[in-house]
């Protein structure tokens, strides 16, 4: 049987994928997953986590009724928060012993919660937002941070002020984050797995 090349991503490295909704980031981490050793990476979806609690929490947020889920933009951002609190001790354990790769990280609450509009409308300071934030993010220390940015279609969550908050946030973490193109799915998934290689955060393996 022929050689089937995978990945393998280099014990401690946290690595996130980070967009606008609708860009191809679901298409790619499955990509991903398909090609790395699962024993010894760990995948995460924030907020669902891992646990009872944020699975219902996450499922009450994108309740299909208007009755499962908060009227309250900063209600909703505030329950995202809770399940990174209760996810982030686990995640850092991971990033402690294995690898990590995350679908979406703490750049998502702000830049829908706060660039996006509701948060910034509730009346809670730009300095309070991001102040819990970093209290409940600050043990993950991302080794790269792959930004989407191009929706492939139309998506209501992508609010104006949303791709231009993420945008202040490549700005500000230059040194980890980059942008990816705007290509085919064959294309992207080798633009990501190539940057990888050449920043020394995954190797190739054969499984045969």
């Amino acid at each position: 049987m022929m050689a089937k090349a995978g990945l393998t991503i280099r014990s401690g490295a946290v690595i996130v994928f980070e967009g606008l909704d609708q860009t191809g980031k679901s298409t790619q981490l499955d990509r991903l997953q398909g090609s790395v050793d699962t024993g010894s990476t760990v995948f995460a979806h924030m907020p669902s986590g891992f646990t009872t609690f944020t699975e219902r929490v996450y499922r009450a947020l994108e309740g299909e009724t208007p009755d499962e889920k908060p009227t309250s933009g900063l209600a909703q951002q505030l329950a995202h928060l809770a399940c990174h609190a209760e996810s982030v001790p686990g995640l850092k354990r991971a990033a402690e012993k294995q690898s990590l790769i995350l679908d979406r990280w703490w750049w998502s609450t702000l830049a829908y919660g706060w660039y996006g509009g509701p948060v910034k409308q509730s009346g809670l300071p730009e300095s309070s937002f991001r102040e819990l934030i970093d209290t409940i993010w600050s043990p993950i220390k991302p080794s790269i941070v792959f930004v989407f940015l191009e929706p492939h279609h139309l998506d209501s969550n992508n609010a104006p002020g949303v791709q231009a908050g993420y945008r202040a946030l490549l700005e500000e973490h230059a040194e980890s984050a980059v942008v990816v193109p705007m290509a085919d799915e064959e294309e992207t998934y080798s633009f990501v797995t190539e940057t990888l290689l050449d920043r020394g955060l995954a190797g190739r393996v054969q499984n045969r």
